[in-house]
């Protein structure tokens, strides 16, 4: 089997996120799941883990935690969802160095075929006599991640949860540490109606015998958290509670910040991911990395993780004149985060948006997050499956933005908004993870648009 062998015979299963059927979501168990690991041989016990869930923030803990780790003894997997360009960047291992060459740690394709292949029989198994009926595209996924961390002999591996946490297919995982990022809305189709709902689906990924790291929630969300630990008997360490973050200074470079962790005291360390929400979520993963810890962890494992971490699409500058931003912000939390540093970092400055959602992800909290920092939108669509109608999403914002435009063509819209701009105007692409992705895949294509982020001297001090 090939590697485009794998891929092919991988998109004969379901895949929810390409097509969002809610009534079908919410029929999922974890029975299957743990019908699949058990035909696998249980690969997800043959190494300690931590599972990382939430609304926001989840993909940015665990990119933080693994370069974290990474700098350790430890041989180290990361399994994140969804991917920005390319299927391989979901599953990683480190190898003997650490090196910093983009897609250094992706599974090889000959690997990912290999694996595929050797789990054909069991998946094939399941689609004809599973009385839950084919496993989907996610579980398969999720599945051949755990295998290749069994078949590298990974010590630890941090995973992403996938949607909502109770019945994901990652909680077939007896993790050592639960890390939970900020908890909001989205999702509400299937998950439940209210943030209540939504933080008890999250919080069913809680176990006993764990350590549970929390950032920052809301007071509704984090009630559920107290509770689901007080029940299953294990602690719960939260951001501004039991663990503190100082910002020193912060803008498009990262932030300078002191940590107190669990154990030890961090100070003037650099998270070099933007966004005063990024300094919260490292003080999660230095407290995650202190949990799997047997005793301290050195000042300068967590200085070297945290100061050269990268997570493509989050607030990435990659154009400084005009500024160009990448964030797939798709609902109210991430959009509010992200309205909060442009308008503190680009105060005086016009800013335009380029703006494309998933078709399911409408909300007027949204809508209103990013008009509040639009001097101009301008709708698009990627190519996703699951992308909005540009023009449904301009009738959509025009109540919130007198400046809406249409442009059904996201690499077009692209190009045009950036030859129109002034070298001091701002473009903030936004909206969606599949917009984003697809183009930083054309802007890889063509290098030398991409250009590193401003200097320190463009920080704003706190």
């Amino acid at each position: 089997m090939t590697y485009e062998q794998a891929v092919e015979y991988l998109n004969t299963f379901v895949n929810y996120e390409h097509v969002h059927e809610a009534r079908a979501m919410r029929r999922i168990t974890l029975d299957r799941m743990q019908r699949l690991c058990e035909r696998l041989g249980q690969p997800q016990r043959r190494f300690r883990s931590v599972l990382v869930a939430g609304t926001n923030g989840k993909g940015s803990i665990c990119a933080m935690l693994y370069g974290m780790l990474r700098r350790s003894d430890f041989r180290v997997g990361l399994y994140v969802s969804p991917h920005l360009e390319h299927l391989r960047e979901r599953i990683r291992v480190t190898g003997e160095h650490v090196s910093e060459e983009h897609g250094a740690d992706w599974i090889a394709p000959e690997e990912f075929a290999a694996l595929i292949e050797r789990m054909q029989p069991a998946l094939e198994f399941l689609r004809r006599r599973d009385p839950d009926g084919p496993p989907t595209y996610f579980e398969a996924l999720t599945a051949a991640a755990l295998l290749h961390f069994a078949q590298r002999r990974v010590e630890i591996a941090v995973v992403e949860v996938g949607l909502g946490g109770r019945l994901d297919a990652t909680n077939v995982l007896d993790q050592a540490v639960t890390v939970f990022g900020p908890i909001g809305m989205d999702h509400a189709d299937v998950l439940g109606e209210d943030l209540v709902h939504i933080a008890h689906e999250k919080a069913g990924v809680i176990k006993p015998g764990q350590t549970v790291i929390s950032a920052s929630q809301d007071e509704l969300a984090d009630e559920v958290l107290r509770m689901t630990c007080e029940s299953q008997g294990v602690p719960l360490h939260a951001v501004g509670r039991d663990l503190t973050v100082r910002i020193h200074q912060h803008g498009w470079d990262g932030s300078d910040v002191t940590i107190t962790g669990l154990r030890g005291l961090y100070e003037s360390v650099r998270v070099a991911l933007p966004g005063r929400h990024q300094a919260g979520n490292a003080a999660a993963a230095v407290a995650a990395l202190e949990a799997l810890a047997d005793s301290g962890v050195p000042h300068q494992l967590v200085a070297e993780g945290l100061s050269r971490v990268e997570w493509p699409g989050r607030c990435e500058v990659v154009s400084e004149a005009p500024l160009v931003i990448l964030d797939g912000a798709h609902n109210p939390q991430a959009a509010w985060a992200l309205a909060s540093l442009i308008n503190e970092c680009c105060a005086g400055r016009k800013v335009h948006v380029l703006f494309g959602i998933s078709s399911d992800k409408w909300q007027e909290e949204l809508g209103r997050a990013v008009a509040g920092f639009a001097s101009s939108l301008t709708c698009t669509k990627s190519r996703h499956p699951r992308a909005m109608d540009p023009v449904e999403l301009a009738k959509h914002m025009a109540p919130h933005c007198p400046d809406v435009h249409v442009m059904s063509d996201a690499a077009d819209a692209y190009t045009y908004l950036l030859n129109a701009l002034d070298a001091s105007d701002v473009l903030v692409v936004t909206g969606s993870l599949f917009l984003v992705g697809e183009l930083r895949a054309a802007l890889r294509r063509a290098p030398d648009q991409v250009r590193r982020g401003p200097s320190v001297a463009d920080a704003v001090a706190t």
